[in-house]
């Protein structure tokens, strides 16, 4: 297991290592400068050629990529081209807002998804399966701003203002400056409806998907024989059945979380949080090169450390399964 965990870890890095090339050169063959966002729209010539010569832009592309890749092995990831602050100190004030975001969000669809598919799984074709079916038809095609307009409309609008449209209250202990507010009932406040908008368009994935496994799973023999020998349908049903039927769910999951930090770019525009998806948004738009790249970076590394963490998981859900 070990050496399993050391290869994929050592995988890790040529895949960021791609991911970050192409979104580098990709940043660089868009339309759009930079220097012109950085000095505006009076300026010379010979301020915007000292400009790019400042930040290394007038180099070919593969030199910048170098000399990027050189600082961050040092620990610098560079400093915004627009703000002069520094990417690192960026991220890690704002990656506290979006890991609560997906956590919770999935939370959501897994509360909704595990007793919709047992019970559609248990209740095959009758009203209750029908219902669970097409509430995951209905939640799978609705995208997730139109959820939190609705979500505004009705808990920030309709009810007189239950809970905030936007902004954001942090955790005690993720404040990242002295005037932030911190309060544990106002961060539930402000994530509740974010959460929700996120997690619904995955629970309907997740609902289809377990059903179908646990259908699958429920006529199985092991299962059979788990209920001749008298075991009450509680055990049968969470220990034997659902923790296999949770294998191809826990893989779809993983690929939902790395889909899930795009997805928080519209909700966290939408609701005004001070997360990854709002700061890697504005960065495309700046073009601000130095800031597009720590996105990239951080993205990227949540995404194969999720993937591994779902390899890992499939040993939990079952024993057979071992990594050598």
């Amino acid at each position: 297991m070990r050496t399993y965990i050391l290869r994929r870890l050592l995988q890790i890095v040529p895949t960021i290592l791609m991911i970050t090339f192409v979104v580098f050169v990709m940043m660089r063959s868009v339309p759009g400068d930079p220097v012109v966002a950085l000095l505006g729209d009076a300026y010379t010539e010979e301020d915007a050629v000292k400009v790019r010569a400042e930040y290394g832009l007038n180099k070919p592309i593969v030199v910048q990529y170098a000399i990027w890749l050189g600082k961050l092995v040092q620990g610098d990831w560079g400093a915004s081209i627009l703000s002069g602050r520094p990417v690192l100190q960026d991220v890690l004030v704002r990656l506290p807002v979006t890991l609560e975001l997906i956590v919770l969000s999935m939370g959501v669809a897994l509360a909704i998804a595990i007793p919709a598919a047992i019970i559609g799984a248990l209740r095959q074709n009758t009203w209750a399966d029908y219902t669970a079916t097409t509430v995951a038809m209905v939640g799978v095609s609705i995208p997730e701003f139109f959820i939190g307009v609705l979500l505004l409309l009705v808990f920030s609008i309709g009810l007189g203002g239950l809970l905030p449209s936007s902004g954001w209250v942090y955790l005690p202990g993720t404040c990242p400056s002295m005037v932030c507010g911190v309060s544990l009932w106002g961060n539930m406040q402000h994530v509740l409806m974010p959460a929700i908008a996120l997690g619904v368009g995955r629970a309907a994935i997740l609902t289809r998907l377990l059903r179908a496994s646990m259908l699958e799973v429920i006529r199985t023999e092991y299962v059979t024989t788990a209920r001749a020998k008298g075991l009450s349908e509680r055990p049968v049903v969470f220990k034997h059945a659902l923790k296999n039927a949770l294998i191809p769910t826990v893989t779809v999951m993983g690929l939902q979380v790395g889909f899930l930090i795009g997805a928080a770019i519209v909700v966290e525009t939408l609701f005004a949080m001070p997360g990854l998806g709002t700061f890697g948004i504005d960065a495309i738009i700046a073009r601000d090169y130095q800031q597009v790249q720590g996105f990239a970076l951080i993205t990227a590394f949540a995404f194969v450390v999720i993937n591994l963490l779902v390899d890992l998981t499939y040993t939990f859900l079952d024993p057979r399964i071992r990594y050598s």
